[in-house]
Order: structure tokens, then C-alpha cells, then sequence
């Protein structure tokens, strides 16, 4: 921030002198005697210096180090000690073993510690750096604090919605919580996930967010993949400072999650994309309130691996109407992300056809969600091909391997059967069902 130039009220500025000055001196001189004798401080302004950068917040870091390059992701949590369990380290793990090499060298896990007393942030501080220093070496871990004397007052607030005045304290730090936090993030990434400190995260949630923005077509402001609180709600890291004063500025007027609601709307997003299946899951029954016990768990969370266990390259054709953005391709792209076929008959086909031959020891099919669990295979099988049609999109030769059983389909030494060079597999419908289908993956 630049520094104050001083304006004497005499008129004679001691840097510049210029003709404003002198008339403005004239005027306090003659309109404000009392403060004619005292020095009138004026700031150069500057709207992206003051509006648009950073908050000037200090902040301690307890472990690690600012990195050296920008990330495509950084992941903020916000935390307090919860008594008689805590959440954070298992939260920690949760986001470091879901991710791959690959993906760890493209984020940062930012971890914000909220306690009011000192002591308890370096407590914590200490046994994150015991357990997680490999992390903290690599650059894939930061851990930072700030005093409670650059909060906003906490005491004496208004009664919105006549909640406890404890209650409406709770809130209002926490809304100050995640503007420190979101504030400190903006600078270290393209993009920024925000998360709680009690859930766990689906494997390769990484590649999970990458492959969700081919189906986005709108400019967004937020995206989330949970629908549950403040945990997966996704940012341009050029708008944290926004929200970091918005959340300032209405810190002690409702929850977080409706401020963030307000802030997406603020900015023209009509309504909230929800990226299904959700990518996390909130596991933890103690709210940081008064160790209160909730138990909220997202119905539409399925930890499906992403790119474990991925198919070889391949394309996928069906022969059933596609629901919206559920097309077939997801499945051959292990995205993360599920078929969703509706107008189930007899007859209809869902067909892999690999760009070369394979050999397959093992096939899972996984068909239906948590949300809709009656959308599910009820009866149909699982064939193998040989000899791609000139098109491509289908085999000539078909055997079955076996039946769907209660919507899944499972086989071991699947090679004793087919041998080696197969170049589909088909799921073949045999029954009518009124319910839709969804095939969640299919893994070998």
C-alpha cells in the first residue's frame, strides 16, 4: 500500500505543491479553525489496490513455507479443536491418499488455524508437522494462523434470526475464519476448493473437478461438488479477495453458507451447479459449536476411483436415450462421473469398444446411486466381443459372460473364459423396468 501524503493546512504539501492543495488548505483554514494547526492526511486511492488485492491480514506460518509457483488448486480447511475428538488429521489424510502423484504436484492443501487461544494452534501445529512432514517438505502443505486482534468484534452483535448471542458469536467468527482463509489462498492457485475439517474425499477428486468442466458451459462463480455446508464449493482464485470482503462485510448478519449463496448470486450465477456424484462427504458427528452432535451426510456421495483401475482407451455407445449431460463417454473416461440412460427395454445395449484388443482378468460393473437406488440393472447380462464392425461401434461376435445380480456384476479369471483379444464388452438389457439406469463404472 503506498504510503500517506501529508497536506499542511496552510495550503504547502510536502511533497508536490500544486494549486488543489493550496485552495483545500485555504478551505480547512477557513471552514475548520480549530484543526487549522494540525497536519490533514490524504491517501493516494487506487481501486484495484483497494478493492480488488489482497486484505492487508498478517499471518504466522505455523508449518511450511510459501510456495515458489502457483498451483492449480489449492484446498482450503479452516479448523478448531474440537473436544473430546478431532477431525482435522483424518480429514488431512483423506485429501493427500485420495490423490495420485500427478495430482499432488498440481495442488496445495492450505490448513487455517481458528482457535482463540494460542496455545491450542500450536498444539495443533505441532502434531500436523509430526504426522504430515513429508507433506510439508514436498510443498504440498502450508499451515497458518492469525492473532484474534485483526478480528472483527465478536461481542455485543446483533440477534438476527433471535439466536443465542453464543450462537450468533460462533457464526460471525467463522464467517471471519474463511475470509482470513480465502484471503491467504487467493495468490496460490488458479482455482480454489474450499473444504470443512470433518469429511473424507473421493479418490482422484482432483481429476474429478478437471473432467466436470468439460460439461460446464457457462462463465460460473462457484461450483460444488457437495451440497452440504461450506465443503466443496469451488472458486476462480481471482475472486477470493471479493469474497474474503464480502464475507467481512456481512460477517455478523447470517450463516456462512448463505453468505456464500449471496455471493454467487451477487455476481449474476442464477443458482448453484451441483456437480453429481458428490466428490465429498462430511463424516464428522461433533459441530465445532459447542461440541454439539449432527450427523449430515451427503446421499449422493460415491467414492468411485478415478483413473484406478481405468479402462484402456475406448468408446462407449448405447442404445438408450441419454438423461442430460450423462453420456456414455464418462464411463470410458473413468471420470468420475456416471451414465445415466432412461426408457429401459428390452433389447437396449450399453457397448465398450476398445481402440485395441485387450486382455481382461477381472471385470466390476457398478449400475445405480446412493440417491436413486432404484436405478439399477434389474435384469440384463455381460458379453464379450471379438471382431469390431467396420464402424467400429459394435462386435459381430458375442459371448455371455454372466447375469447382473441385484444390480451388480462381478467376475474374477475373467481371461480362463474369453482369452486374450477381446475387443468389446456389451451390457445387454433383457427385461423392462420402469425405473431409469445408471451405470456408475465399470472397471478391469
Amino acid at each position: 500500500m503506498e504510503a500517506w501524503s501529508h497536506f499542511d493546512p496552510s495550503g504547502e504539501r510536502a511533497d508536490h505543491p500544486n494549486e488543489d492543495a493550496t485552495a483545500l488548505g485555504r478551505m480547512v483554514k477557513a471552514n475548520f479553525p480549530e484543526i487549522s494547526s494540525h497536519k490533514i492526511h490524504f491517501q493516494h486511492f487506487d481501486v484495484k489496490e483497494e478493492i480488488m488485492n489482497l486484505l492487508p491480514i498478517p499471518y504466522k506460518y505455523m508449518q511450511g513455507y510459501r510456495p515458489s509457483r502457483k498451483r492449480f488448486l489449492s484446498i482450503g480447511i479452516s479448523s478448531v479443536k474440537r473436544k473430546p475428538q478431532n477431525y482435522l488429521i483424518d480429514t488431512m489424510k483423506s485429501v493427500f491418499t485420495a490423490s495420485n502423484a500427478r495430482e499432488l504436484e498440481e495442488m496445495l492443501l492450505v490448513v487455517y488455524l481458528a482457535n482463540t487461544d494460542p496455545s491450542d494452534n500450536t498444539e495443533m501445529a505441532k502434531e500436523i508437522g509430526e504426522i504430515f512432514r513429508p507433506q510439508i517438505d514436498a510443498g504440498n502443505l502450508i499451515v497458518v494462523c492469525s492473532s484474534m486482534k485483526n478480528y472483527p468484534t465478536l461481542d455485543g452483535l446483533k440477534r438476527n434470526f433471535d439466536d443465542p448471542e453464543e450462537k450468533v458469536k460462533h457464526r460471525s467468527k467463522q464467517n471471519a475464519d474463511y475470509a482470513f482463509l480465502v484471503n491467504f489462498c487467493a495468490p496460490l492457485s488458479e482455482y480454489y476448493l474450499m473444504l470443512e475439517d470433518d469429511v473424507v474425499c473421493a479418490e482422484n477428486f482432483l481429476t474429478g473437478i478437471k473432467n466436470s468442466f468439460q460439461n460446464i458451459d457457462s462463465s460460473w462463480i462457484t461450483i460444488s461438488y457437495s451440497k452440504l455446508g461450506y465443503i466443496g464449493k469451488l472458486y476462480h482464485a481471482e475472486d477470493l479477495p471479493k469474497l474474503a470482503r464480502f464475507l467481512l462485510m456481512f460477517y455478523d448478519e447470517m450463516p456462512g453458507d448463505w453468505l456464500l449463496e449471496q455471493f454467487y448470486k451477487s455476481k449474476t450465477q442464477k443458482e448453484m451447479i451441483h456437480v453429481t456424484p458428490a466428490l465429498f462427504q462430511h463424516v464428522g458427528t461433533l459441530s465445532s459449536f459447542q461440541s454439539l452432535e449432527i450427523n449430515a451426510e451427503h446421499p449422493e456421495f460415491q467414492e468411485i476411483p478415478l483413473n484406478k483401475d481405468a479402462l484402456p482407451p475406448a468408446s462407449c455407445f448405447t442404445t438408450l436415450e441419454v438423461h442430460e449431460q450423462h453420456e456414455p463417454g464418462h464411463i470410458c473416461r473413468s471420470s468420475g462421473q456416471f451414465f445415466w440412460g432412461k426408457k429401459v427395454e428390452p433389447g437396449n445395449t450399453f457397448i465398450i469398444v476398445f481402440d485395441s484388443p485387450v486382455n481382461i482378468r477381472k471385470i466390476s460393473i457398478a449400475t445405480g446411486a446412493s440417491e436413486h437406488p432404484e436405478d439399477i440393472l434389474h435384469s440384463g447380462y455381460v458379453q464379450f466381443g471379438r471382431m469390431k464392425t467396420l464402424n467400429t461401434n459394435t462386435c459381430v461376435m458375442y459371448n455371455n459372460l454372466g447375469p447382473f445380480n441385484e444390480g451388480k456384476f462381478e467376475l474374477a479369471s475373467v481371461d480362463h473364459v474369453t482369452g486374450d483379444r477381446v475387443e468389446c464388452i456389451r451390457i445387454q438389457i433383457t427385461a423392462p423396468q420402469k425405473e431409469w439406469l445408471i451405470i456408475r463404472y465399470v472397471r478391469l
